[in-house]
């Protein structure tokens, strides 16, 4: 029961935050090896939250800000949704059953999205650099949450993958 003292709010904004930098980083380094270091933000920014179809490979600043915490609060609204499923998944055994199948879905319904919105998008994030993101991004979250949450590792113990809870 000690866990519930944990805030889903603030812990999931934490788990958001470590999940956000990860992505953010990853882009980060991609886009400067690739020689133009924030054009990731920058392009999603036009087209995803500014509407522009046929965006400008320039660095645009307002473009890259409203991105910059638009990404920021949905990786903190994954969060949150992650906490309370770990949260769940203590007292539920099956719930815990929900967490690969809730990667997965965010792995294709994000490059699905990228997919939807532009041919820009397309040629600038490949298939395995969306993968490598949000897989690093899914690492280092779950690694936070794995370590906040004893009662969880121990709920796994208690009742293995595929045993009856008792």
């Amino acid at each position: 029961m000690p866990e519930n003292r944990h805030s889903v709010i603030g812990e999931g904004t934490d788990v958001g935050l470590i999940g956000g930098v990860v992505v953010a980083v990853w882009f980060l380094v991609l886009d400067s090896l690739a020689g133009h270091p924030f054009q990731t933000p920058s392009l999603l920014g036009q087209v995803v939250l500014l509407g522009d179809r046929t965006p400008e490979p320039s660095l645009q600043f307002g473009a890259i800000l409203f991105y910059t915490a638009f990404h920021f609060i949905v990786f903190a609204l994954i969060g949150m949704g992650l906490v309370a499923l770990v949260h769940w998944g203590i007292e539920n055994p099956v719930v815990r059953y929900a967490l690969l199948p809730v990667f997965l879905v965010f792995e294709v319904l994000f490059y699905g999205f990228l997919e939807i919105f532009s041919e820009r998008t397309h040629e600038l994030f490949p298939f395995w650099a969306v993968i490598t993101a949000n897989t690093l991004a899914a690492i280092c979250m779950g690694l936070y949450l794995w370590k906040r949450h004893p009662a969880f590792r121990q709920s796994i113990h208690d009742t293995p993958r595929g045993a009856a809870p008792q």
